[in-house]
C-alpha cells in the first residue's frame, strides 16, 4: 500500500476522532465539571415509568418532583401510552420500564398473561367520583341501580378501562343478571370525549365516563347521575407496580424516589394554592375546574399507605388495614363473576403480587403522617325510627345467592353463613356508608302471617349473625319480612325449578339518605 494512501486513512482516522472527541467527550467532560462544581448530584439514575395522562399520576412528574429528585441523583422518565394497558404490560414485562402505575384491576387482568412480572410497593389514590354512570332521567325514572337490567337500554361505555370497570363491579355486586345474561346493551367507545359526544347527540341511554367529560355530560338536559366511584371504597385504587428484578437489583433507588414522591406529597398538600397553581398550568385547565376534580381523588401518603393499605402501624397502639390486600381479592371476586377470569389467578394468595418492605424501611426513617380519614371501615349509625327508615332512598339490591337455614331451627347452616360472611367483607370493605334493609322472603303457599313471621325471623337471624360476627353497627341495619307478597322476578331463560328455588331467600338492599 502506497504511504500516501496509509496517510489518507490516517487523515480520516484523526478527523473521526476529532468529531467524537468533539461531539461526545467534551460535552460530557464539561457536564463532568458542571457537576463537580455545583449542586447537582454527582449521579443520576434514570427511573422509567409507564402510564398515562390520569390526574392522579400529576405528582411523580410535578414540578417539585422533578427537582427533589435531581437533588438526590434521580429523574423520572414517565410515558403516557394514553391508557393502553395491554401495551404497558408488554412493555413492562420486557423490562423496558421500570416501573408502571395503573389501577389494580388493570394489572390483574393484564398481568396475568405474564405471569405478574411486577410487584406492587405503594398506592398511590382513590376515585372518589372520577368515574361514573349516567343516564337520561325518562329512562331511568327512580335512579335505582337494578333499572339498568332494563333489556331495552343501550349502555355506552369504553371497553378494557376503569369505567368499564366501575361497569362490571356494578354488575357483579348487585342483582343485574339481564347485563350479565345478554350483550345486545353494549355500544363500545373509544374514550370518554366520545362516549360524551353520543350522549350529547343521543346516541344511547346510559353513559359510562370519566373526569371532565362525567362533569359535562351532567350539564345536557335531561340527564342524570345513576352511580359512580364516589358511592364505594376499595374497588378503583391505582397502585405503583415496579418490576421484581428492577426491585432486586435497585431497592435503593426504589427507596430514594418513595422518600422523594411522599415528601412532595406533603409539600403540595400543605400549598394548596400553589398545587392547584403548577397543575392548572401543567394540564392545561382553569383553577375553577381543576378544584372540584381534585376532590374526586384521594392520595394516600406514607402514612395512610403503611396503616391503611399496607398494614405496616406507624403509630404506637394504631389500628391498621391492609386496604390494598382487599382490593385484589375484591377486584378478583368481580372479573371472576363477570367472566374476565375462569379461576383466581393468585390461587388464593394475594401476597404474591405485593411487597411491602420499602414501606416498612421508610416507616422506621420517615415521618408518616396519617390523615383524619382513618376511621375504620364501619362508620357510625345513629339508630333511626320506622319513618325516617322509611325517608332513606333505595340505591340497590346486592347480588346474593340464596342462603340456607336449618329447617329444624332456622338457623344459618355453614353454607348460609359463608354466604353472609361474603356479603359482610362487601358492606365492610366496599360499600361503609350505607344503611342496608335485610328483607326476608318466603315461597308462594301456606299461610301468609306465618309467611311474613317466618320471613322476618329469617331477616333477624342474618341481622344478628352480622352484628355478633361481623361487628356491624345495630343502627345501620333493618330486618324486614315481606313473606310471599314480593317474588323475585324471573330471568331470561331460567328453569322453572332454578325460579322456584329463589323465591324463598334474603335480600340486601342498600339505602341512602337525600335527593333522587
Amino acid at each position: 500500500m502506497k504511504k500516501s494512501t496509509v496517510g489518507f486513512f490516517l487523515l480520516i482516522l484523526l478527523g473521526v476522532a476529532a468529531v467524537v472527541t468533539w461531539k461526545v467527550l467534551l460535552p460530557s467532560f464539561r457536564e463532568k465539571q458542571q457537576t463537580d462544581s455545583s449542586d447537582a448530584s454527582k449521579t443520576l439514575h434514570t427511573l422509567r415509568i409507564g402510564g398515562d395522562n390520569y390526574l392522579g399520576y400529576w405528582f411523580i412528574g410535578s414540578p417539585e418532583m422533578r427537582k427533589q429528585a435531581a437533588r438526590r441523583g434521580l429523574q423520572t422518565e414517565f410515558t403516557d401510552d394514553g391508557g393502553a394497558y395491554a401495551e404497558r404490560l408488554e412493555k413492562f414485562n420486557r423490562e423496558e420500564y421500570d416501573c408502571i402505575v395503573l389501577p389494580v384491576n388493570s394489572y390483574l387482568q393484564h398481568g396475568v398473561r405474564y405471569d405478574f412480572p411486577g410487584v406492587i410497593t405503594a398506592a398511590i389514590s382513590e376515585s372518589r367520583g372520577a368515574d361514573g354512570i349516567v343516564g337520561f332521567g325518562d329512562r331511568l325514572p327512580t335512579g335505582k341501580i337494578n333499572e339498568l337490567n332494563d333489556p331495552s337500554l343501550k349502555i355506552v361505555f369504553t371497553p378494557d378501562s376503569p369505567s368499564s370497570f366501575l361497569l362490571d363491579l356494578t354488575i357483579a355486586d348487585f342483582d343485574l343478571q339481564g347485563l350479565q345474561s345478554r350483550r345486545e346493551w353494549q355500544v363500545s367507545a373509544e374514550g370518554s370525549a366520545q362516549v360524551y359526544k353520543k350522549a350529547k347527540k343521543g346516541e344511547g341511554d346510559v353513559f359510562v365516563l370519566w373526569e371532565p367529560d362525567l362533569s359535562r355530560s351532567l350539564q345536557l338536559p335531561g340527564m342524570k347521575y345513576i352511580w359512580g366511584s364516589d358511592k364505594f371504597s376499595g374497588y378503583i385504587i391505582d397502585v405503583f407496580v415496579f418490576h421484581r428484578k428492577y426491585l432486586d437489583r435497585h431497592a435503593d433507588v426504589v427507596k430514594t424516589f418513595f422518600q422523594t414522591y411522599f415528601q412532595v406529597l406533603m409539600l403540595y398538600g400543605n400549598n394548596r394554592e400553589r398545587l392547584v397553581a403548577e397543575m392548572s398550568k401543567s394540564i392545561d385547565l382553569k383553577a375553577d375546574t381543576v378544584e372540584p376534580i381534585l376532590e374526586k381523588i384521594d392520595w394516600f401518603d406514607l402514612g395512610e399507605n403503611c396503616e391503611q393499605q399496607f398494614g405496616i402501624p406507624v403509630r404506637p397502639g394504631a389500628s391498621t388495614r391492609e386496604g390494598v390486600i382487599n382490593t385484589i381479592i375484591a377486584c378478583t371476586d368481580v372479573m371472576r363473576k363477570t367472566g374476565k377470569f375462569s379461576e383466581d389467578p393468585l390461587k388464593g394468595n394475594p401476597y404474591r403480587i405485593t411487597n411491602r418492605t420499602i414501606l416498612e424501611d421508610l416507616s422506621r426513617t420517615e415521618i408518616a403522617p396519617v390523615s383524619g380519614r382513618q376511621g375504620g371501615p364501619e362508620g357510625t349509625f345513629a339508630s333511626l325510627s320506622d319513618a325516617q327508615w322509611g325517608k332513606l332512598r333505595e340505591v340497590g339490591t346486592f347480588r346474593v345467592e340464596p342462603i340456607t337455614f336449618q329447617s329444624w331451627n332456622n338457623l344459618l347452616t355453614p353454607e348460609g353463613k359463608e354466604l353472609v360472611d361474603k356479603i359482610a367483607a362487601l358492606l365492610i370493605n366496599n360499600y361503609p356508608n350505607y344503611r342496608i334493609i335485610i328483607r326476608g322472603h318466603t315461597g308462594p303457599g301456606g299461610d301468609e302471617e306465618e309467611n311474613l313471621k317466618l320471613s322476618k325471623e329469617r331477616a333477624q337471624i342474618v341481622g344478628q349473625y352480622l352484628q355478633a360476627v361481623h361487628g356491624i353497627a345495630a343502627g345501620r341495619i333493618r330486618s324486614e319480612g315481606a313473606g310471599s307478597n314480593r317474588p323475585a322476578k324471573r330471568r331470561p331463560g331460567e328453569s322453572e325449578r332454578s325460579f322456584q328455588y329463589r323465591l324463598s331467600r334474603v335480600e340486601f338492599i342498600a339505602v341512602e339518605a337525600g335527593p333522587l
